[in-house]
This record gives C-alpha cells, sequence and structure tokens, in this order.
C-alpha cells in the first residue's frame, strides 16, 4: 500500500479514526492483522515457536519505554506506565499477572521448546526482512511526535476496537484449543494464555490509543505522520 498525500487542512477527530480504519479495511480486507496460524502437529508448532523467538521477540516492550520517555502529557505518561505494566507483568509490582514475554515462553513451552533453546534463539541473529522492518519500527517511535507512536497502537491493539474483528479472534482462540487438544497438547493454558491474555488487555489499550490519537494528533502535519506510520505497521502482518 503506497504511502497517501498529506492533507492540508485537520480532520476531525472521529473522522480522522474512520479514515485509519478505511486504510486497515482496503490494506487487510476484513482480516485479522495476524492470521491464524494452522499446525498440523506438535513438532511443527514448535518450529514455528522457535522460528518466533529467532532474534528476540520482545521489540513490542521497547517500543511502550520509547513512548513512556518521549511523552510531555503527564497524564498522558501515567497511563503509558499503566500500559507498560499491563505489558511487562503486574508481578513487577507485586501483582499475579504474568509480563508478556513469560506468556510467549509458556506457549512455547507447551510445544515442548525448553528455556535453553529459546535463550539461546533469542540471542541469534534475526531475518534481515524483520531487521529491516523492526529498524524502521524503532525509529518511528524514537523521531516521530510521541502521540504519533502511541497513536500507531491502533493498528495492532486497535483492531479490538471492531467488533467482527474481536469476535473473529475469540473464535479462533476457541478453534486453537479444539485444534491443539487433538494434536495432544496437555498445557493448553499455555499454550493459549498469551492470545487470551491479548484479546482481553488490548481492548482496554485499544481505547487509550484511540483518545490519545483524538486529543494529540490534532494537526495536518501530525495526522500525516501518523497516516504513514498506521500503513507501514500494517506491514508486520507478513512476521
Amino acid at each position: 500500500m503506497a504511502i497517501r498525500e498529506a492533507k492540508p487542512d485537520v480532520v476531525p477527530p472521529d473522522e480522522f479514526l474512520e479514515e485509519l480504519e478505511d486504510l486497515r479495511r482496503a490494506y487487510l480486507k476484513g482480516d485479522v492483522l495476524r492470521p491464524r496460524r494452522r499446525y498440523q502437529s506438535i513438532d511443527e508448532a514448535a518450529a514455528a515457536r522457535r522460528r518466533f523467538h529467532l532474534g528476540g521477540r520482545g521489540h513490542n516492550h521497547k517500543f511502550e519505554g520509547e513512548r513512556y520517555l518521549n511523552c510531555t502529557d503527564r497524564d498522558v505518561r501515567r497511563r503509558q506506565l499503566r500500559k507498560i505494566i499491563d505489558e511487562e507483568g503486574e508481578t513487577t509490582v507485586g501483582g499475579p499477572k504474568l509480563p508478556h514475554p513469560m506468556l510467549m515462553r509458556r506457549e512455547s513451552h507447551a510445544f515442548g521448546v525448553t528455556d535453553a533453546e529459546i535463550d539461546r534463539l533469542e540471542k541469534e541473529d534475526t531475518t534481515p526482512d524483520e531487521l529491516v522492518w523492526m529498524g524502521w519500527r524503532t525509529a518511528m517511535h524514537r523521531e516521530a511526535h510521541w502521540a504519533v507512536g502511541i497513536g500507531s497502537s491502533l493498528v495492532g491493539e486497535g483492531e479490538k476496537r471492531i467488533p467482527e474483528i474481536r469476535q473473529k479472534l475469540l473464535d479462533d482462540i476457541e478453534a486453537l484449543r479444539a485444534e491443539y487438544t487433538a494434536m495432544g497438547v496437555e498445557d493448553l493454558d499455555g499454550a493459549l494464555g498469551n492470545l487470551i491474555e491479548h484479546a482481553g488487555i488490548d481492548e482496554e489499550h485499544s481505547e487509550f490509543g484511540a483518545e490519545v490519537t483524538r486529543r494529540f494528533v490534532n494537526t495536518p502535519e501530525l495526522q500525516d505522520e501518523l497516516r504513514q506510520a498506521f500503513i507501514l505497521t500494517m506491514h508486520l502482518r507478513g512476521f
């Protein structure tokens, strides 16, 4: 999808959010950002999990830190800190919820991938394609306006604001539960915990991204910056 030309005038907030959703519909055509992958066996799923860990996959949490460090609004900064706790786990402040990187590990454990394997894979080089994509995304969060960085979360987390896509994600979890049971996966909670957590907490996070976009992405220049970030972020679909 090509980057669109900048618009000379500011678009009203709700109209701008709908414009971003038009970009989603044009690119993803009603599908979810990360379509469900199907596996025929535990070994096949384990191979996919090993590919997932190659080069380390904690990039999202670096982004959340960049958003926090760049934010100049006290209220938003406080809420961004709350989001970091959601991502890194309430265990960091004495709560019960596990950090998302640990949920990702538990998912891999359910298919027989060990911590030793994960540690080794995370220290290896990532693929060239992902290196380029993640390099752009890290640079965007460091160089763009902080509200654009937070607004870019509407691509992934924001899809939970769309009832039919949220329902599809929930349906996919139940379909995976049945498939994993048939494959002989014993730890279904571990295999599905990461997906279940994101299906829930991301709905709250998506509203945070929408609110920040309404309040702070309020000039033609910032709106164009977010349009471009939104389009380029959708290309993570391939990873």
